[in-house]
């Protein structure tokens, strides 16, 4: 079992949970053009030790790839022929707590979409020889978010969306979205310059590729301890998830998980049938990985009660229930709880003959529909007119 963590400055910190997070740092390489040196990512050593740790622990270690494209100065690029890509208005908050009570302008930026060319691709690929990472056939990178490398091979001929996004309000860094690339730097900034609006950009950054160790997930017990070691959890892309949900998913749970451990309760499990951070763990700790894992709706089997508007009434209870949750929420989503009941009960008392619903709802009938009394709530699970459907309820009476 875990006793603590040895640091590399030599000291040593005591616990009865450790959780580890290494990303891409354990035994990681960034590649560009032929060159490859150790680094977790730019200007950062990789995580050697700890990987021959649990090398020596005898867990079973694979290798993935994955990569990152160069930042731009966005001050030199020319967005005037470029397609607009505005934020959300009004904004949609990821919870219902955000009341979205400040001015709604602040924080809010464009991004820009612009394409590649032919000329990008012809550089890309004319200089294949001198990219070393993209040729590494026998290490898997992230399917869902290929290098601009993958897409050139794969799909030749066609020119491919790259989505310009700032970093922050305050800096001029720009994200290229869908150049992730490992060229030499050189031929990266001949590459950039290839795209519209990006003819007389310049590179702060290039893009680079990581290799890097993970352990196979079926390593661990759905609360992410490890089955070798007591008290050991593991989160992130250690576990070979990419993105970014899916290793806070994993850091949040690890971490719950690792205070219940030093407390000497129960583990904190959520199913497949409660939420997707079920169904990413349980297909980890089951099925394993092969490539980078990304979660999607398609691996959910009850993807259809799995929605953000019910996540609230799905989970704040068993995060209350943990002490993850404060009661001021708990008892905004209890409110809410009552107030959908009273709803239902509602929906349920308005009664009316099919024919009637769909003559108020502007339908047509046919003779095939019956007399037979409907509920509005009935009406409400059939038909799409909600809008239509609230107007028709208020003229019931």
């Amino acid at each position: 079992s875990v006793s603590g963590v040895y640091l590399g400055s030599g000291g040593v910190v005591r616990a009865r949970s450790v959780v580890i997070t290494t990303g891409t740092f354990l035994r990681g390489e960034i590649v560009m053009g032929l060159e490859t040196r150790p680094a977790g990512r730019r200007g950062d050593a990789p995580a050697i030790k700890l990987a021959q740790t649990l090398e020596r622990l005898d867990f079973r270690l694979g290798r993935l790839k994955t990569g990152t494209p160069p930042r731009l100065d966005g001050r030199t690029i020319d967005y005037s022929s470029l397609i607009e890509q505005p934020s959300d208005d009004p904004p949609t908050p990821f919870s219902f707590l955000n009341l979205l009570t400040g001015p709604k302008d602040v924080g809010r930026v464009l991004c820009h979409m612009t394409r590649t060319s032919e000329a990008t691709q012809r550089l890309v690929l004319d200089n294949m020889h001198l990219n070393s990472h993209a040729l590494q056939e026998e290490v898997n990178g992230p399917r869902y978010c290929p290098s601009l490398e993958s897409k050139l091979l794969r799909f030749k001929g066609r020119t491919h969306l790259v989505w310009l996004e700032p970093e922050g309000l305050l800096s001029d860094l720009v994200y290229p979205n869908g150049i992730s690339c490992t060229l030499p730097p050189d031929l990266q900034q001949q590459m950039v310059n290839s795209i519209p609006g990006l003819e007389h950009a310049k590179m702060v950054h290039p893009g680079y590729g990581v290799a890097y160790d993970h352990v196979d997930p079926r390593e661990l017990k759905p609360s992410l301890e490890t089955h070798k070691v007591a008290g050991l959890f593991l989160a992130g892309q250690i576990n070979g998830t990419t993105g970014y949900e899916e290793a806070a998913a994993q850091g949040i749970m690890a971490g719950i998980n690792a205070v219940l451990h030093t407390r000497g309760d129960a583990p904190f499990i959520i199913d497949r049938a409660s939420g997707y951070i079920g169904v990413l763990i349980d297909d980890l700790t089951t099925l394993g990985v092969s490539e980078p894992y990304r979660m999607f709706t398609s691996r959910a089997e009850y993807r259809l009660l799995l929605r953000p508007d019910n996540a609230d009434t799905r989970l704040t209870r068993k995060g209350y229930d943990i002490g993850c949750v404060s009661e001021e929420r708990m008892r905004l989503a209890a409110d809410m709880e009552v107030n959908i009941c009273k709803g239902l009960h509602v929906l349920k008392g308005v009664k009316l003959r099919h024919p009637v619903w769909k003559t108020k709802l502007g339908l047509p009938c046919s003779e095939k529909d019956r007399g037979d009394l409907k509920t509005c709530l009935y009406v409400y699970s059939t038909h799409t007119c909600t809008h239509t459907l609230a107007h028709a309820h208020t003229h019931t009476h």
